[in-house]
Formats: structure tokens, C-alpha cells, sequence
């Protein structure tokens, strides 16, 4: 979720850089600067932590929606994200195919905006799919370290 923390908090560090500026521009005294500075640091921290819950019950959603779809009796819930993967993959290598050895270059303009489409889909898939199953693994991996040596920091 690296994306959404940077997505929330790449402008917070420029905000405040140019609020500080400000305030040191209209602020005379040493100590109300110092005692302004500590405030924005304060509500820059309670914004941090903000985000990390807001990600945190992300997740957890994501948690238990995935738990809900393997708990279910429909086959087709069980199923549908690698049925996703597949369709996309197929689709991907059917459409490099025809454009390579099939299409002629009229045909292939009219495909082009549905390569952006798929294209987007395909990595947003693969990265949720395969990304999602690998940050399991390092955090099963963590935990069992953390149960074999408990002393351990990580």
C-alpha cells in the first residue's frame, strides 16, 4: 500500500515546509515560532497516523473480503480472481497475436484503444494478484520468525 501512503503524504512535508516559511515571515518571536513549529509537527503526525489506520482498515476489508469469497459455497466466488488472471492473460496474447500475424494496419488502429485498457487491467491484476500473495509470504515468514526467535526485531 505503499502507493496510497505516498498518494496522502508526498505533499504533506512540502505543505508544511511552505506554512513554516509563512509563519516564520509573520511570527517575530523565537518562542511563538518554536511553539507554532511543535503544533504543525503535532497535526503532521496526527495526519501520518490517520493515514496508517485508514490503510490498516483497508486492508482488513480486503481481508475479509478474500476470507468471505474462500468461505463461500459458490465456486465461481473461489474462482473468479485467478479465472481474471487467466481471461486477461489470454486476452493479452490473443490480441499480441493478431496484431502481429493477422490484422492488417487498419484493423490494428481500431485495437489500440482497447490496449490501454487491457494493458491496465493486466497490471493492476498481476500486481494485486501475485504482489498481494508475495507480501503474505514475507509476513508469514516475519511471524514465524518472530514465534522461533522471539527477541528478534522486525
Amino acid at each position: 500500500m505503499s502507493w496510497l501512503t505516498d498518494l496522502f503524504s508526498s505533499n504533506v512535508a512540502n505543505i508544511v515546509d511552505s506554512v513554516g516559511n509563512t509563519i516564520d515571515k509573520l511570527v517575530t518571536s523565537d518562542k511563538e515560532r518554536e511553539q507554532l513549529k511543535i503544533k504543525m509537527e503535532d497535526e503532521l503526525n496526527k495526519l501520518k497516523i490517520t493515514q496508517l489506520e485508514a490503510i490498516s482498515r483497508y486492508d482488513s476489508e480486503i481481508s475479509k473480503r478474500h476470507l468471505a469469497d474462500m468461505q463461500s459455497d459458490s465456486w465461481l466466488a473461489k474462482n473468479i480472481r485467478p479465472l481474471s488472471l487467466a481471461f486477461l492473460t489470454v486476452s493479452t496474447v490473443l490480441l499480441a497475436y493478431l496484431t502481429i500475424f493477422i490484422l492488417d494496419e487498419s484493423k490494428i488502429a481500431l485495437l489500440e484503444p482497447w490496449q490501454d485498457l487491457l494493458k491496465t487491467l493486466l497490471i493492476t491484476v498481476y500486481a494485486f494478484y501475485f504482489g498481494s500473495r508475495g507480501l503474505e509470504k514475507v509476513n508469514s515468514i516475519k511471524t514465524a520468525a518472530k514465534k522461533n526467535n522471539p527477541q528478534a526485531k522486525g
